[in-house]
């Protein structure tokens, strides 16, 4: 595996060389630990230089000699360029946010190319090794003599960073991340009844749902249609209806905390039984 600084001086900063391998073994580590589930150590050797290259040449070797030379070792190692390598990849390609839909996984799969898609992106998403990918970058970027920065690991083209486009690759939006972790959904099936209604489009209903009030804002189109085509909702009636509650982790309590209510999917209105007219 190479890792390239282009530039016209014949030197760069030594913090530079340094902080960039320190942040490339984090990368490689936390592969090695998801493809092997921590049953492998690894060590990063650099190479011999020629004067004055800016190419560095890095080795991957396991630990254990006995294994260093195995049909088993050699498979692991390729192994993990792939997954460095679809890292790298990724990275560039999603700008250091992470795979989250499953259109994000359809395309990184094609990115990545290998058969290894499956633990690189669980290694990219890692915010540590997105982090460390960033810091690199942002590295290369404070020292004036490097004009551009790549990682080749034999596998693919070289994965190239290019000092113009520096400052769009260093990600830096993990704290929203982490608050986005700590939030998840539920799509429920749910009978609500009616406590107060508000027609306009986009307004605050309330609703009784498990024995608790709770209030939201009623933006479904095919509640809206019913209420549009003259469909008389009152007080005490019942909406059948697919729910989502956003819920949020509270660590105090250890525990999910129901934060706000969205109606996804209006089934049938379920109305109140009315007094008939006794004339």
């Amino acid at each position: 595996m190479k890792i390239t600084f282009e530039g016209q001086s014949h030197q760069i900063d030594a913090n530079t060389l340094i902080n960039v391998l320190l942040h490339y073994q984090n990368i490689v580590n936390e592969a090695s630990k998801e493809l092997s589930g921590g049953s492998k150590n690894i060590e990063l050797k650099i190479n011999a230089l020629e004067k004055g290259s800016f190419v560095i040449d890095v080795s991957l070797i396991e630990s254990a000699i006995k294994h260093l030379f195995s049909s088993e070792s050699v498979a692991y190692i390729a192994s993990l360029y792939a997954i460095v390598d679809g890292t790298h990849r990724l990275y560039k390609h999603f700008k250091g946010r992470p795979v989250r839909t499953e259109e994000d996984k359809e395309t990184a799969k094609t990115i990545i190319g290998n058969t290894e898609f499956n633990i690189t992106i669980r290694v990219y998403n890692q915010p540590p090794v997105r982090e460390a990918v960033s810091k690199s970058i942002e590295t290369a970027n404070a020292d004036v003599n490097v004009e551009g920065f790549s990682v080749d690991c034999g596998t693919n083209e070289p994965t190239e960073f290019k000092r113009e486009s520096f400052k769009e690759y260093i990600y830096d939006d993990f704290d929203t991340e982490k608050a986005i972790l700590n939030e998840t959904d539920e799509v429920v099936d749910a009978v609500l009844t009616i406590i107060a209604l508000n027609f306009e489009p986009g307004s605050r209903w309330q609703f009784m749902y498990n024995g608790f009030k709770i209030q939201m804002t009623v933006k479904d189109d095919a509640l809206m249609r019913k209420i549009d085509e003259g469909e008389r909702f009152g007080k005490g009636d019942a909406i059948h209806v697919k729910m989502k509650i956003m819920k949020r982790y509270n660590p105090t309590y250890k525990a999910y905390e129901n934060k706000s209510y969205k109606i996804v999917e209006f089934l049938e209105h379920i109305e109140v039984p009315r007094q008939k007219e006794l004339f």
